[in-house]
């Protein structure tokens, strides 16, 4: 005659992975359900009032050309500025003072952050001019938080 064996239901005979999952699901849930009510925060966006809204047209911003010569002499607006070494941190000053200079006459009235925010610089160099001078000229513009547009020419710019 065969025994009857005894079964027994623990919680350790199997079950505990199947608490895990449950436990895992339950986090899940409570997290993704936070989660949703913070994206639909995030958003809600203002209503947009459009006398309030700032905007800059193009007919608005200032050029200002900055040419540097194959000889590394630097003109602003086609005004030559005496900076004596183009390669020395005095040109560096120079320079500066010179957008500045052209900023103020240029807009008066206007605050100086918003009136750099309003100019578009273009630097042309000769791709045999010192590299020093460039760099001062880029620099001076970057200093002052106008990001300059460069071109290099090939021997184009002649000597005026």
């Amino acid at each position: 005659m065969r025994k009857r064996g005894r079964y027994s239901f623990d919680l350790e005979d199997g079950f505990e992975g199947a608490v895990d999952v449950v436990f895992l699901l339950i986090i899940f849930f409570l997290v993704a359900s936070s989660f949703d009510k913070t994206v639909r925060e995030k958003l809600s966006l203002p209503n947009r009032d459009p006398d309030k809204a700032v905007a800059v047209s193009a007919q608005e911003r200032d050029r200002l050309d900055i040419t540097i010569y194959r000889d590394s002499r630097i003109a602003i607006n086609h005004e030559e500025v005496d900076v004596g070494d183009p390669n020395s941190i005095e040109a560096y000053h120079q320079v500066g003072e010179a957008i500045e200079n052209w900023l103020a006459i240029k807009r008066p009235e206007t605050p100086r952050e918003t009136a750099l925010e309003q100019v578009d610089v273009f630097i042309t160099t000769d791709r045999e001019s010192y590299a020093g001078a460039a760099l001062n000229v880029i620099m001076a513009c970057l200093d002052r938080g106008i990001t300059p547009q460069v071109i290099f020419e090939e021997a184009r710019i002649a000597r005026r």
